[in-house]
C-alpha cells in the first residue's frame, strides 16, 4: 500500500508539471487529491490509522479547507495520541514463524493466533480479538504459513473464514465479509 501511495504522489507531481503547460493541472490535481482522500478515508474505516494519517495529511497540505479531511484527521490524531501507536502497527511488529491450522473454527484459529503471538513476542503482545458476527465464528479455517507478521496472519485467517477484520483502538473486530 505504501508503494502505491508513493506512486500516486509521484504521479500527482508529474501530472502537475505536465499539465501546467497544457492548462489542465488544476483539474488533474483535484482528481488526485480526491483519490488520496478516498484512500485515506478507506484506511481510516479499516482501522489503519498510520496509513490514514499519511494520506489525509497529504490532502490537508494541498487543500487545508477540505472539511471532511480535517474532521477525519482530527479523529486520527486523537486516537494515535491516545494509544501512542495503533494496534495494527503493534501487531505488525510480531513475526510468527509457523502457523498450521487444519479445519479449525475461526474462534479456534484466533485462540491459536493469540497463543502464537504471545510466544513470538515473549509475552509482550497478546492480541485482543472480538467476533461480532456469530455466523462467522464457526466458519472453518485451514491455513499453513511461515514467517509472517501477525497482521498478515490475521488478514489471511479472516479471508479464509469469510470474515472481515478491522482494527479498533483495543481489539481486532471480525464481522462477516458482507459487512453484516
Amino acid at each position: 500500500m505504501k508503494i502505491h501511495v508513493h506512486c500516486l504522489v509521484v504521479r500527482t507531481a508529474l501530472a502537475l508539471v505536465a499539465g501546467a503547460s497544457l492548462g489542465v493541472a488544476p483539474l488533474r490535481a483535484a482528481d488526485d487529491i480526491e483519490n488520496l482522500f478516498k484512500m485515506g478515508r478507506a484506511a481510516y474505516y479499516k482501522g489503519d490509522l498510520e496509513q490514514a494519517h499519511q494520506l489525509l495529511s497529504m490532502v490537508e497540505a494541498q487543500n487545508p479547507r477540505h472539511q471532511e479531511t480535517r474532521i477525519l484527521l482530527a479523529d486520527v490524531r486523537m486516537k494515535l495520541r491516545a494509544t501512542g501507536t495503533s494496534l495494527k502497527k503493534k501487531y505488525q511488529g510480531v513475526m510468527i514463524t509457523r502457523i498450521e491450522f487444519a479445519d479449525v473454527t475461526l474462534q479456534e484459529a484466533l485462540e491459536g493466533l493469540r497463543a502464537l503471538s504471545k510466544s513470538a513476542s515473549n509475552g509482550q503482545v497478546v492480541p485482543n480479538f472480538i467476533v461480532t458476527d456469530s455466523k462467522v465464528a464457526g466458519n472453518k479455517v485451514s491455513l499453513n504459513l511461515t514467517d509472517v507478521p501477525l497482521t498478515t496472519a490475521i488478514d489471511y485467517v479472516a479471508r479464509v473464514a469469510g470474515a472481515r477484520a478491522s482494527y479498533d483502538q483495543r481489539a481486532v473486530m471480525f464481522t462477516s465479509a458482507a459487512g453484516g
